[in-house]
């Protein structure tokens, strides 16, 4: 099967989902209208009764009951509905509403047939059997009282003819005595007399076997007789109940592609592909819970996602290009979840990985998930307090992984375009791969401008919370900057624990224990901050002003 029509019943199959109990209740609704009708519906019964149709008078040929012929069962059909049999049958059965009868019986010919099946519909049983019986003797009596009054009106007709012809008889009879029998003209006479007595001798035979026509008279008979039914023909549930689960099903699905179309909210891949135009290269499902404030096991399910997620990545990258940033749509810790658990996910593979968090949005930091310090981190190298090798950590159970945190030291105007490429070249030149965890840019433009430095964009989205409006908004922004867009990571709704933004004082690295465990918050819009000095001493400042500590094991 081609990818095409692969990506078509994806589509279908995401529409159904989305709209499942909607359609589900619909059809179900539309099912029980079609019990409530068929419930409201009368009972009707029907009965039939087979008429063999035969000739009459000089009628001889029936030629497949159709039109060719003497006899025309179309028109014996409608005969049967006309005004006249329907006086008829109303008399037989007492009815004066003749419109009713009328109504109530219908004529079929089967095919190649001389046979007429007259159905007669009746809310009871036995009203039903008489209907099909009064309009079948109706007919055939109509038929014979018109058959016999055709054959007399012939009879009187040949009578009259041959009347004539006995007075030109008489008149030649006259003339034949007074003429010369030596004559020509006399048998001339004889022979005019002779063919006239010839005609009235026809006309006679004639008359004789139209009596006998009419003596014999059989219009038709009755072969299968009306028969009592015992179960009605309507209401007919199944068909009801059919008809209302098809019209409830098309509307559903009608319904069922409006709403996904118009869905405000991302909730499954295609809402991306279709409407947003970029690839989703990942999908953590509902199913995978986030039950602590950690990076997800190797062999776990996410750890097995992020593991693919780092294939596509890096197969789209290739080998010169080193600099990710991952982005959310709305504020949160999605794209600080996908930068950590992707990064682990790279230095697994062997890649030499660097993880830098520059979301000071996010719920979550990347510290704490990687277990190592955030001070100093980002925000004191683009003040100048350390250089870049000074603020990379090298997480302890992932020693291939290193990360700078957010940093302690606070800038009024924010990361400027030079420090982000200084920062980013340095970290890609000792032939790192480069995570970055930038700010969403519904509320931040630092993503744009990390992207603009940047070999491809990651988009972090949370289905059921991120809409698909601000995601297009999202893409938009990056596209702007020229930056490819890798492609489009979904993560639940639920988040769990990292929804939940940490207590004051929680340490963020507890076998480290280096980073400042009650650091006040900084709101001072200076380049550089004092030292906070850790209780017992560990951490004296040095002459720059940053924190003196043990490189870890494993720094490079």
């Amino acid at each position: 099967m081609s990818n095409t029509s692969t990506g078509a019943l994806n589509d279908y199959a995401t529409m159904l989902r989305r709209s499942r109990w909607l359609m589900i209740t619909m059809i179900l609704s539309s099912i029980a209208l079609g019990v409530a009708f068929t419930a409201w519906q009368d009972d009707v019964y029907e009965s039939r009764t087979s008429v063999l149709v035969q000739p009459v008078g000089t009628e001889r040929d029936v030629a497949q009951a159709r039109t060719n012929g003497q006899i025309n069962l179309d028109t014996e059909a409608q005969l049967v509905r006309s005004t006249e049999i329907a006086a008829s049958a109303a008399e037989k059965l007492g009815e004066s509403n003749q419109t009713k009868l009328r109504d109530a019986v219908d004529v079929t010919v089967p095919p190649n047939t001389a046979v007429l099946e007259i159905r007669f519909q009746a809310s009871e049983a036995e009203a039903a059997q008489q209907g099909a019986i009064a309009y079948s003797e109706a007919y055939l009596e109509h038929r014979h009282d018109q058959a016999v009054t055709n054959l007399a009106q012939d009879r009187e007709a040949n009578t009259e003819r041959k009347d004539g012809l006995v007075e030109e008889l008489d008149i030649l009879r006259d003339r034949l005595a007074n003429t010369d029998p030596e004559g020509s003209a006399y048998t001339q006479i004889q022979g005019d007399m002779e063919r006239l007595n010839n005609r009235v001798a026809e006309l006679e035979n004639e008359n004789a076997e139209l009596k006998a026509a009419e003596e014999s008279l059989s219009p038709g008979r009755t072969i299968n007789s009306a028969s009592l039914p015992t179960q009605p023909v309507s209401p007919n549930a199944l068909l009801n109940v059919g008809a209302a689960a098809a019209v409830g099903l098309i509307f559903a699905l009608l319904i069922a592609y409006l709403r996904h179309q118009g869905a405000r909210r991302v909730l499954y891949p295609s809402d991306v592909t279709q409407r947003c135009g970029v690839d989703v290269i990942g999908a953590v499902p509902n199913s995978v819970r986030f039950r602590s404030r950690e990076v997800f096991g190797a062999y776990s399910p996410g750890g097995r996602l992020f593991s693919q997620m780092r294939n596509v990545v890096v197969s789209q990258l290739g080998e010169r290009r080193k600099i990710i940033v991952t982005v959310g749509v709305s504020p949160g810790p999605a794209a600080s979840i996908v930068v950590a658990n992707l990064g682990s996910a790279m230095a697994r593979s062997g890649d030499r990985t660097v993880v830098i968090a520059g979301n000071p949005t996010s719920t979550v930091g990347l510290s704490e998930l990687s277990e190592t310090n955030p001070i100093p981190g980002l925000s004191d190298i683009w003040s100048g307090r350390v250089s870049v090798k000074d603020a990379c950590f090298v997480a302890p159970r992932r020693p291939g992984l290193q990360v700078i945190g957010s940093g302690a030291a606070a800038r009024a105007t924010g990361p400027t375009s030079e420090a982000t490429t200084d920062t980013f070249q340095e970290l890609a030149e000792g032939g790192n791969i480069v995570v970055v965890d930038a700010p969403p840019l519904s509320c931040s433009a630092d993503a744009q401008m990390f992207a603009s430095h940047a070999d491809g964009v990651v988009l972090a989205v949370q289905t059921g919370r991120d809409s698909v409006k601000a995601t297009m908004e999202s893409i938009e922004a990056i596209e702007k900057v020229g930056t490819r867009i890798i492609g489009v990571v979904l993560l639940p709704s639920d988040l769990g624990p990292m929804m939940e933004a940490p207590a004051p004082g929680r340490a963020q690295s507890e076998n480290e224990g280096e980073a400042a465990d009650n650091m006040p918050a900084d709101n001072s819009p200076t380049d550089a901050l004092d030292v906070v000095e850790k209780e017992g001493g560990e951490e004296q400042p040095s002459d720059d002003g940053s924190p003196q500590r043990k490189e870890p094991a494993g720094q490079s």
